[in-house]
């Protein structure tokens, strides 16, 4: 997740009503100076810029409380909210990209022993044309192949397949697809029964924020913010194996995987449910073992909420471009 996963929308939790006002009056002076700045497009990277921390010493107010218990019963297809059970402290934020056509369709494909960035790939188009790199037939036609991944033309642009597979079944990944309405389809190959397709940037994320001194985590994390998210698969998993996450466990039963590479001192991610994926960041400490063993205690504390619960904590809603580059 990029660095402004930690740096963008509410700092703290929210503050009493009557400070509210002053601080939506400032949000609102900084859009009108030209917008809250949010992810880089997938094509046009933006330089990153250091993470906000809390200041040592501070303590934010209540904002929400989720008590502890199982996650919410969701309805097919129904986006989840996420909190921390038992959390007193915190404050809730969505974010909402509203791009439309120009987001990029996606499709996630996994082996039978797939997991979430393991054994598997991202096919996403359109993209931009590939540089030059190694040559690679896909089909009929010539795609460039390097680090992980293939670019290839096809209905009239490009398209590009990424993930952790040995580059044979990349190939054959890439040869089976047909674009349709300018949307990929991958054809079932055998060994590959899990696909899952969707907008390659989600259009929503929500997550719950927290100052790390009041979830008990200083000493692995410091002193700034965790928070905790969930969004859709897509691009966020194109991003992982992009990134090279690696291994780091389980939560709640499911493969989790860890990075330093995505923004803030690091990221633990799993699949909450299925198309779904689950993060849990912060900035604060660098990123060593015991930060990792403290990020998966947190995550063991999430709860998926439903809609109703979700809107109930009051999340503070930002527009812009959900990428994770």
């Amino acid at each position: 997740m990029a660095d402004d996963l930690l740096s963008n929308g509410p700092e703290r939790p929210r503050r009493p009503l009557a400070r509210r006002a002053a601080v939506a009056a400032a949000v609102l002076l900084v859009i009108g100076a030209g917008g809250v700045r949010l992810l880089a497009a997938d094509d046009t990277k933006t330089p990153r810029r250091p993470v906000e921390s809390a200041p040592a010493g501070t303590s934010p107010t209540s904002g929400i409380v989720v008590p502890a218990g199982p996650d919410a019963r969701l309805e097919p297809g129904e986006i989840p909210g996420i909190a921390l059970g038992n959390a007193s402290n915190g404050s809730t934020l969505e974010r909402r990209d509203r791009a439309g056509a120009a987001n990029p369709w996606s499709v996630v494909v996994r082996r039978k022993d797939g997991s979430l960035a393991s054994h598997g790939a991202v096919i996403t188009y359109p993209v931009p044309k590939a540089s030059p790199q190694r040559r690679v037939r896909i089909g009929g036609v010539q795609g460039r192949a390097g680090d992980g991944q293939i670019i290839w033309k096809i209905a009239g642009s490009y398209a590009r397949i990424r993930g952790d597979l040995p580059e044979r079944d990349l190939v054959r990944l890439a040869a089976a697809t047909t674009v349709v309405d300018s949307r990929p389809s991958v054809r079932a190959l055998a060994g590959f029964p899990w696909t899952v397709d969707g907008h390659y940037r989600p259009r929503v994320i929500r997550e719950a924020r927290y100052g790390s001194k009041e979830l008990a985590e200083v000493a692995a994390l410091g002193r700034g913010l965790t928070l905790v998210g969930v969004a859709p698969l897509g691009g966020v998993e194109d991003r992982l194996y992009e990134a090279n996450a690696r291994p780091a466990g389980t939560v709640r039963g499911k493969p989790a995987v860890v990075t330093s590479a995505l923004g803030g001192n690091g990221i633990l991610a799993w699949e909450a449910t299925p198309g779904m994926v689950a993060f849990v960041g912060y900035s604060g400490a660098s990123m060593n073992d015991d930060a990792v063993a403290a990020l998966r205690r947190v995550a063991e504390r999430t709860r998926l909420l439903d809609e109703q619960q979700w809107r109930s904590t009051g999340p503070h809603t930002t527009d812009g471009v959900n990428d994770f580059g």
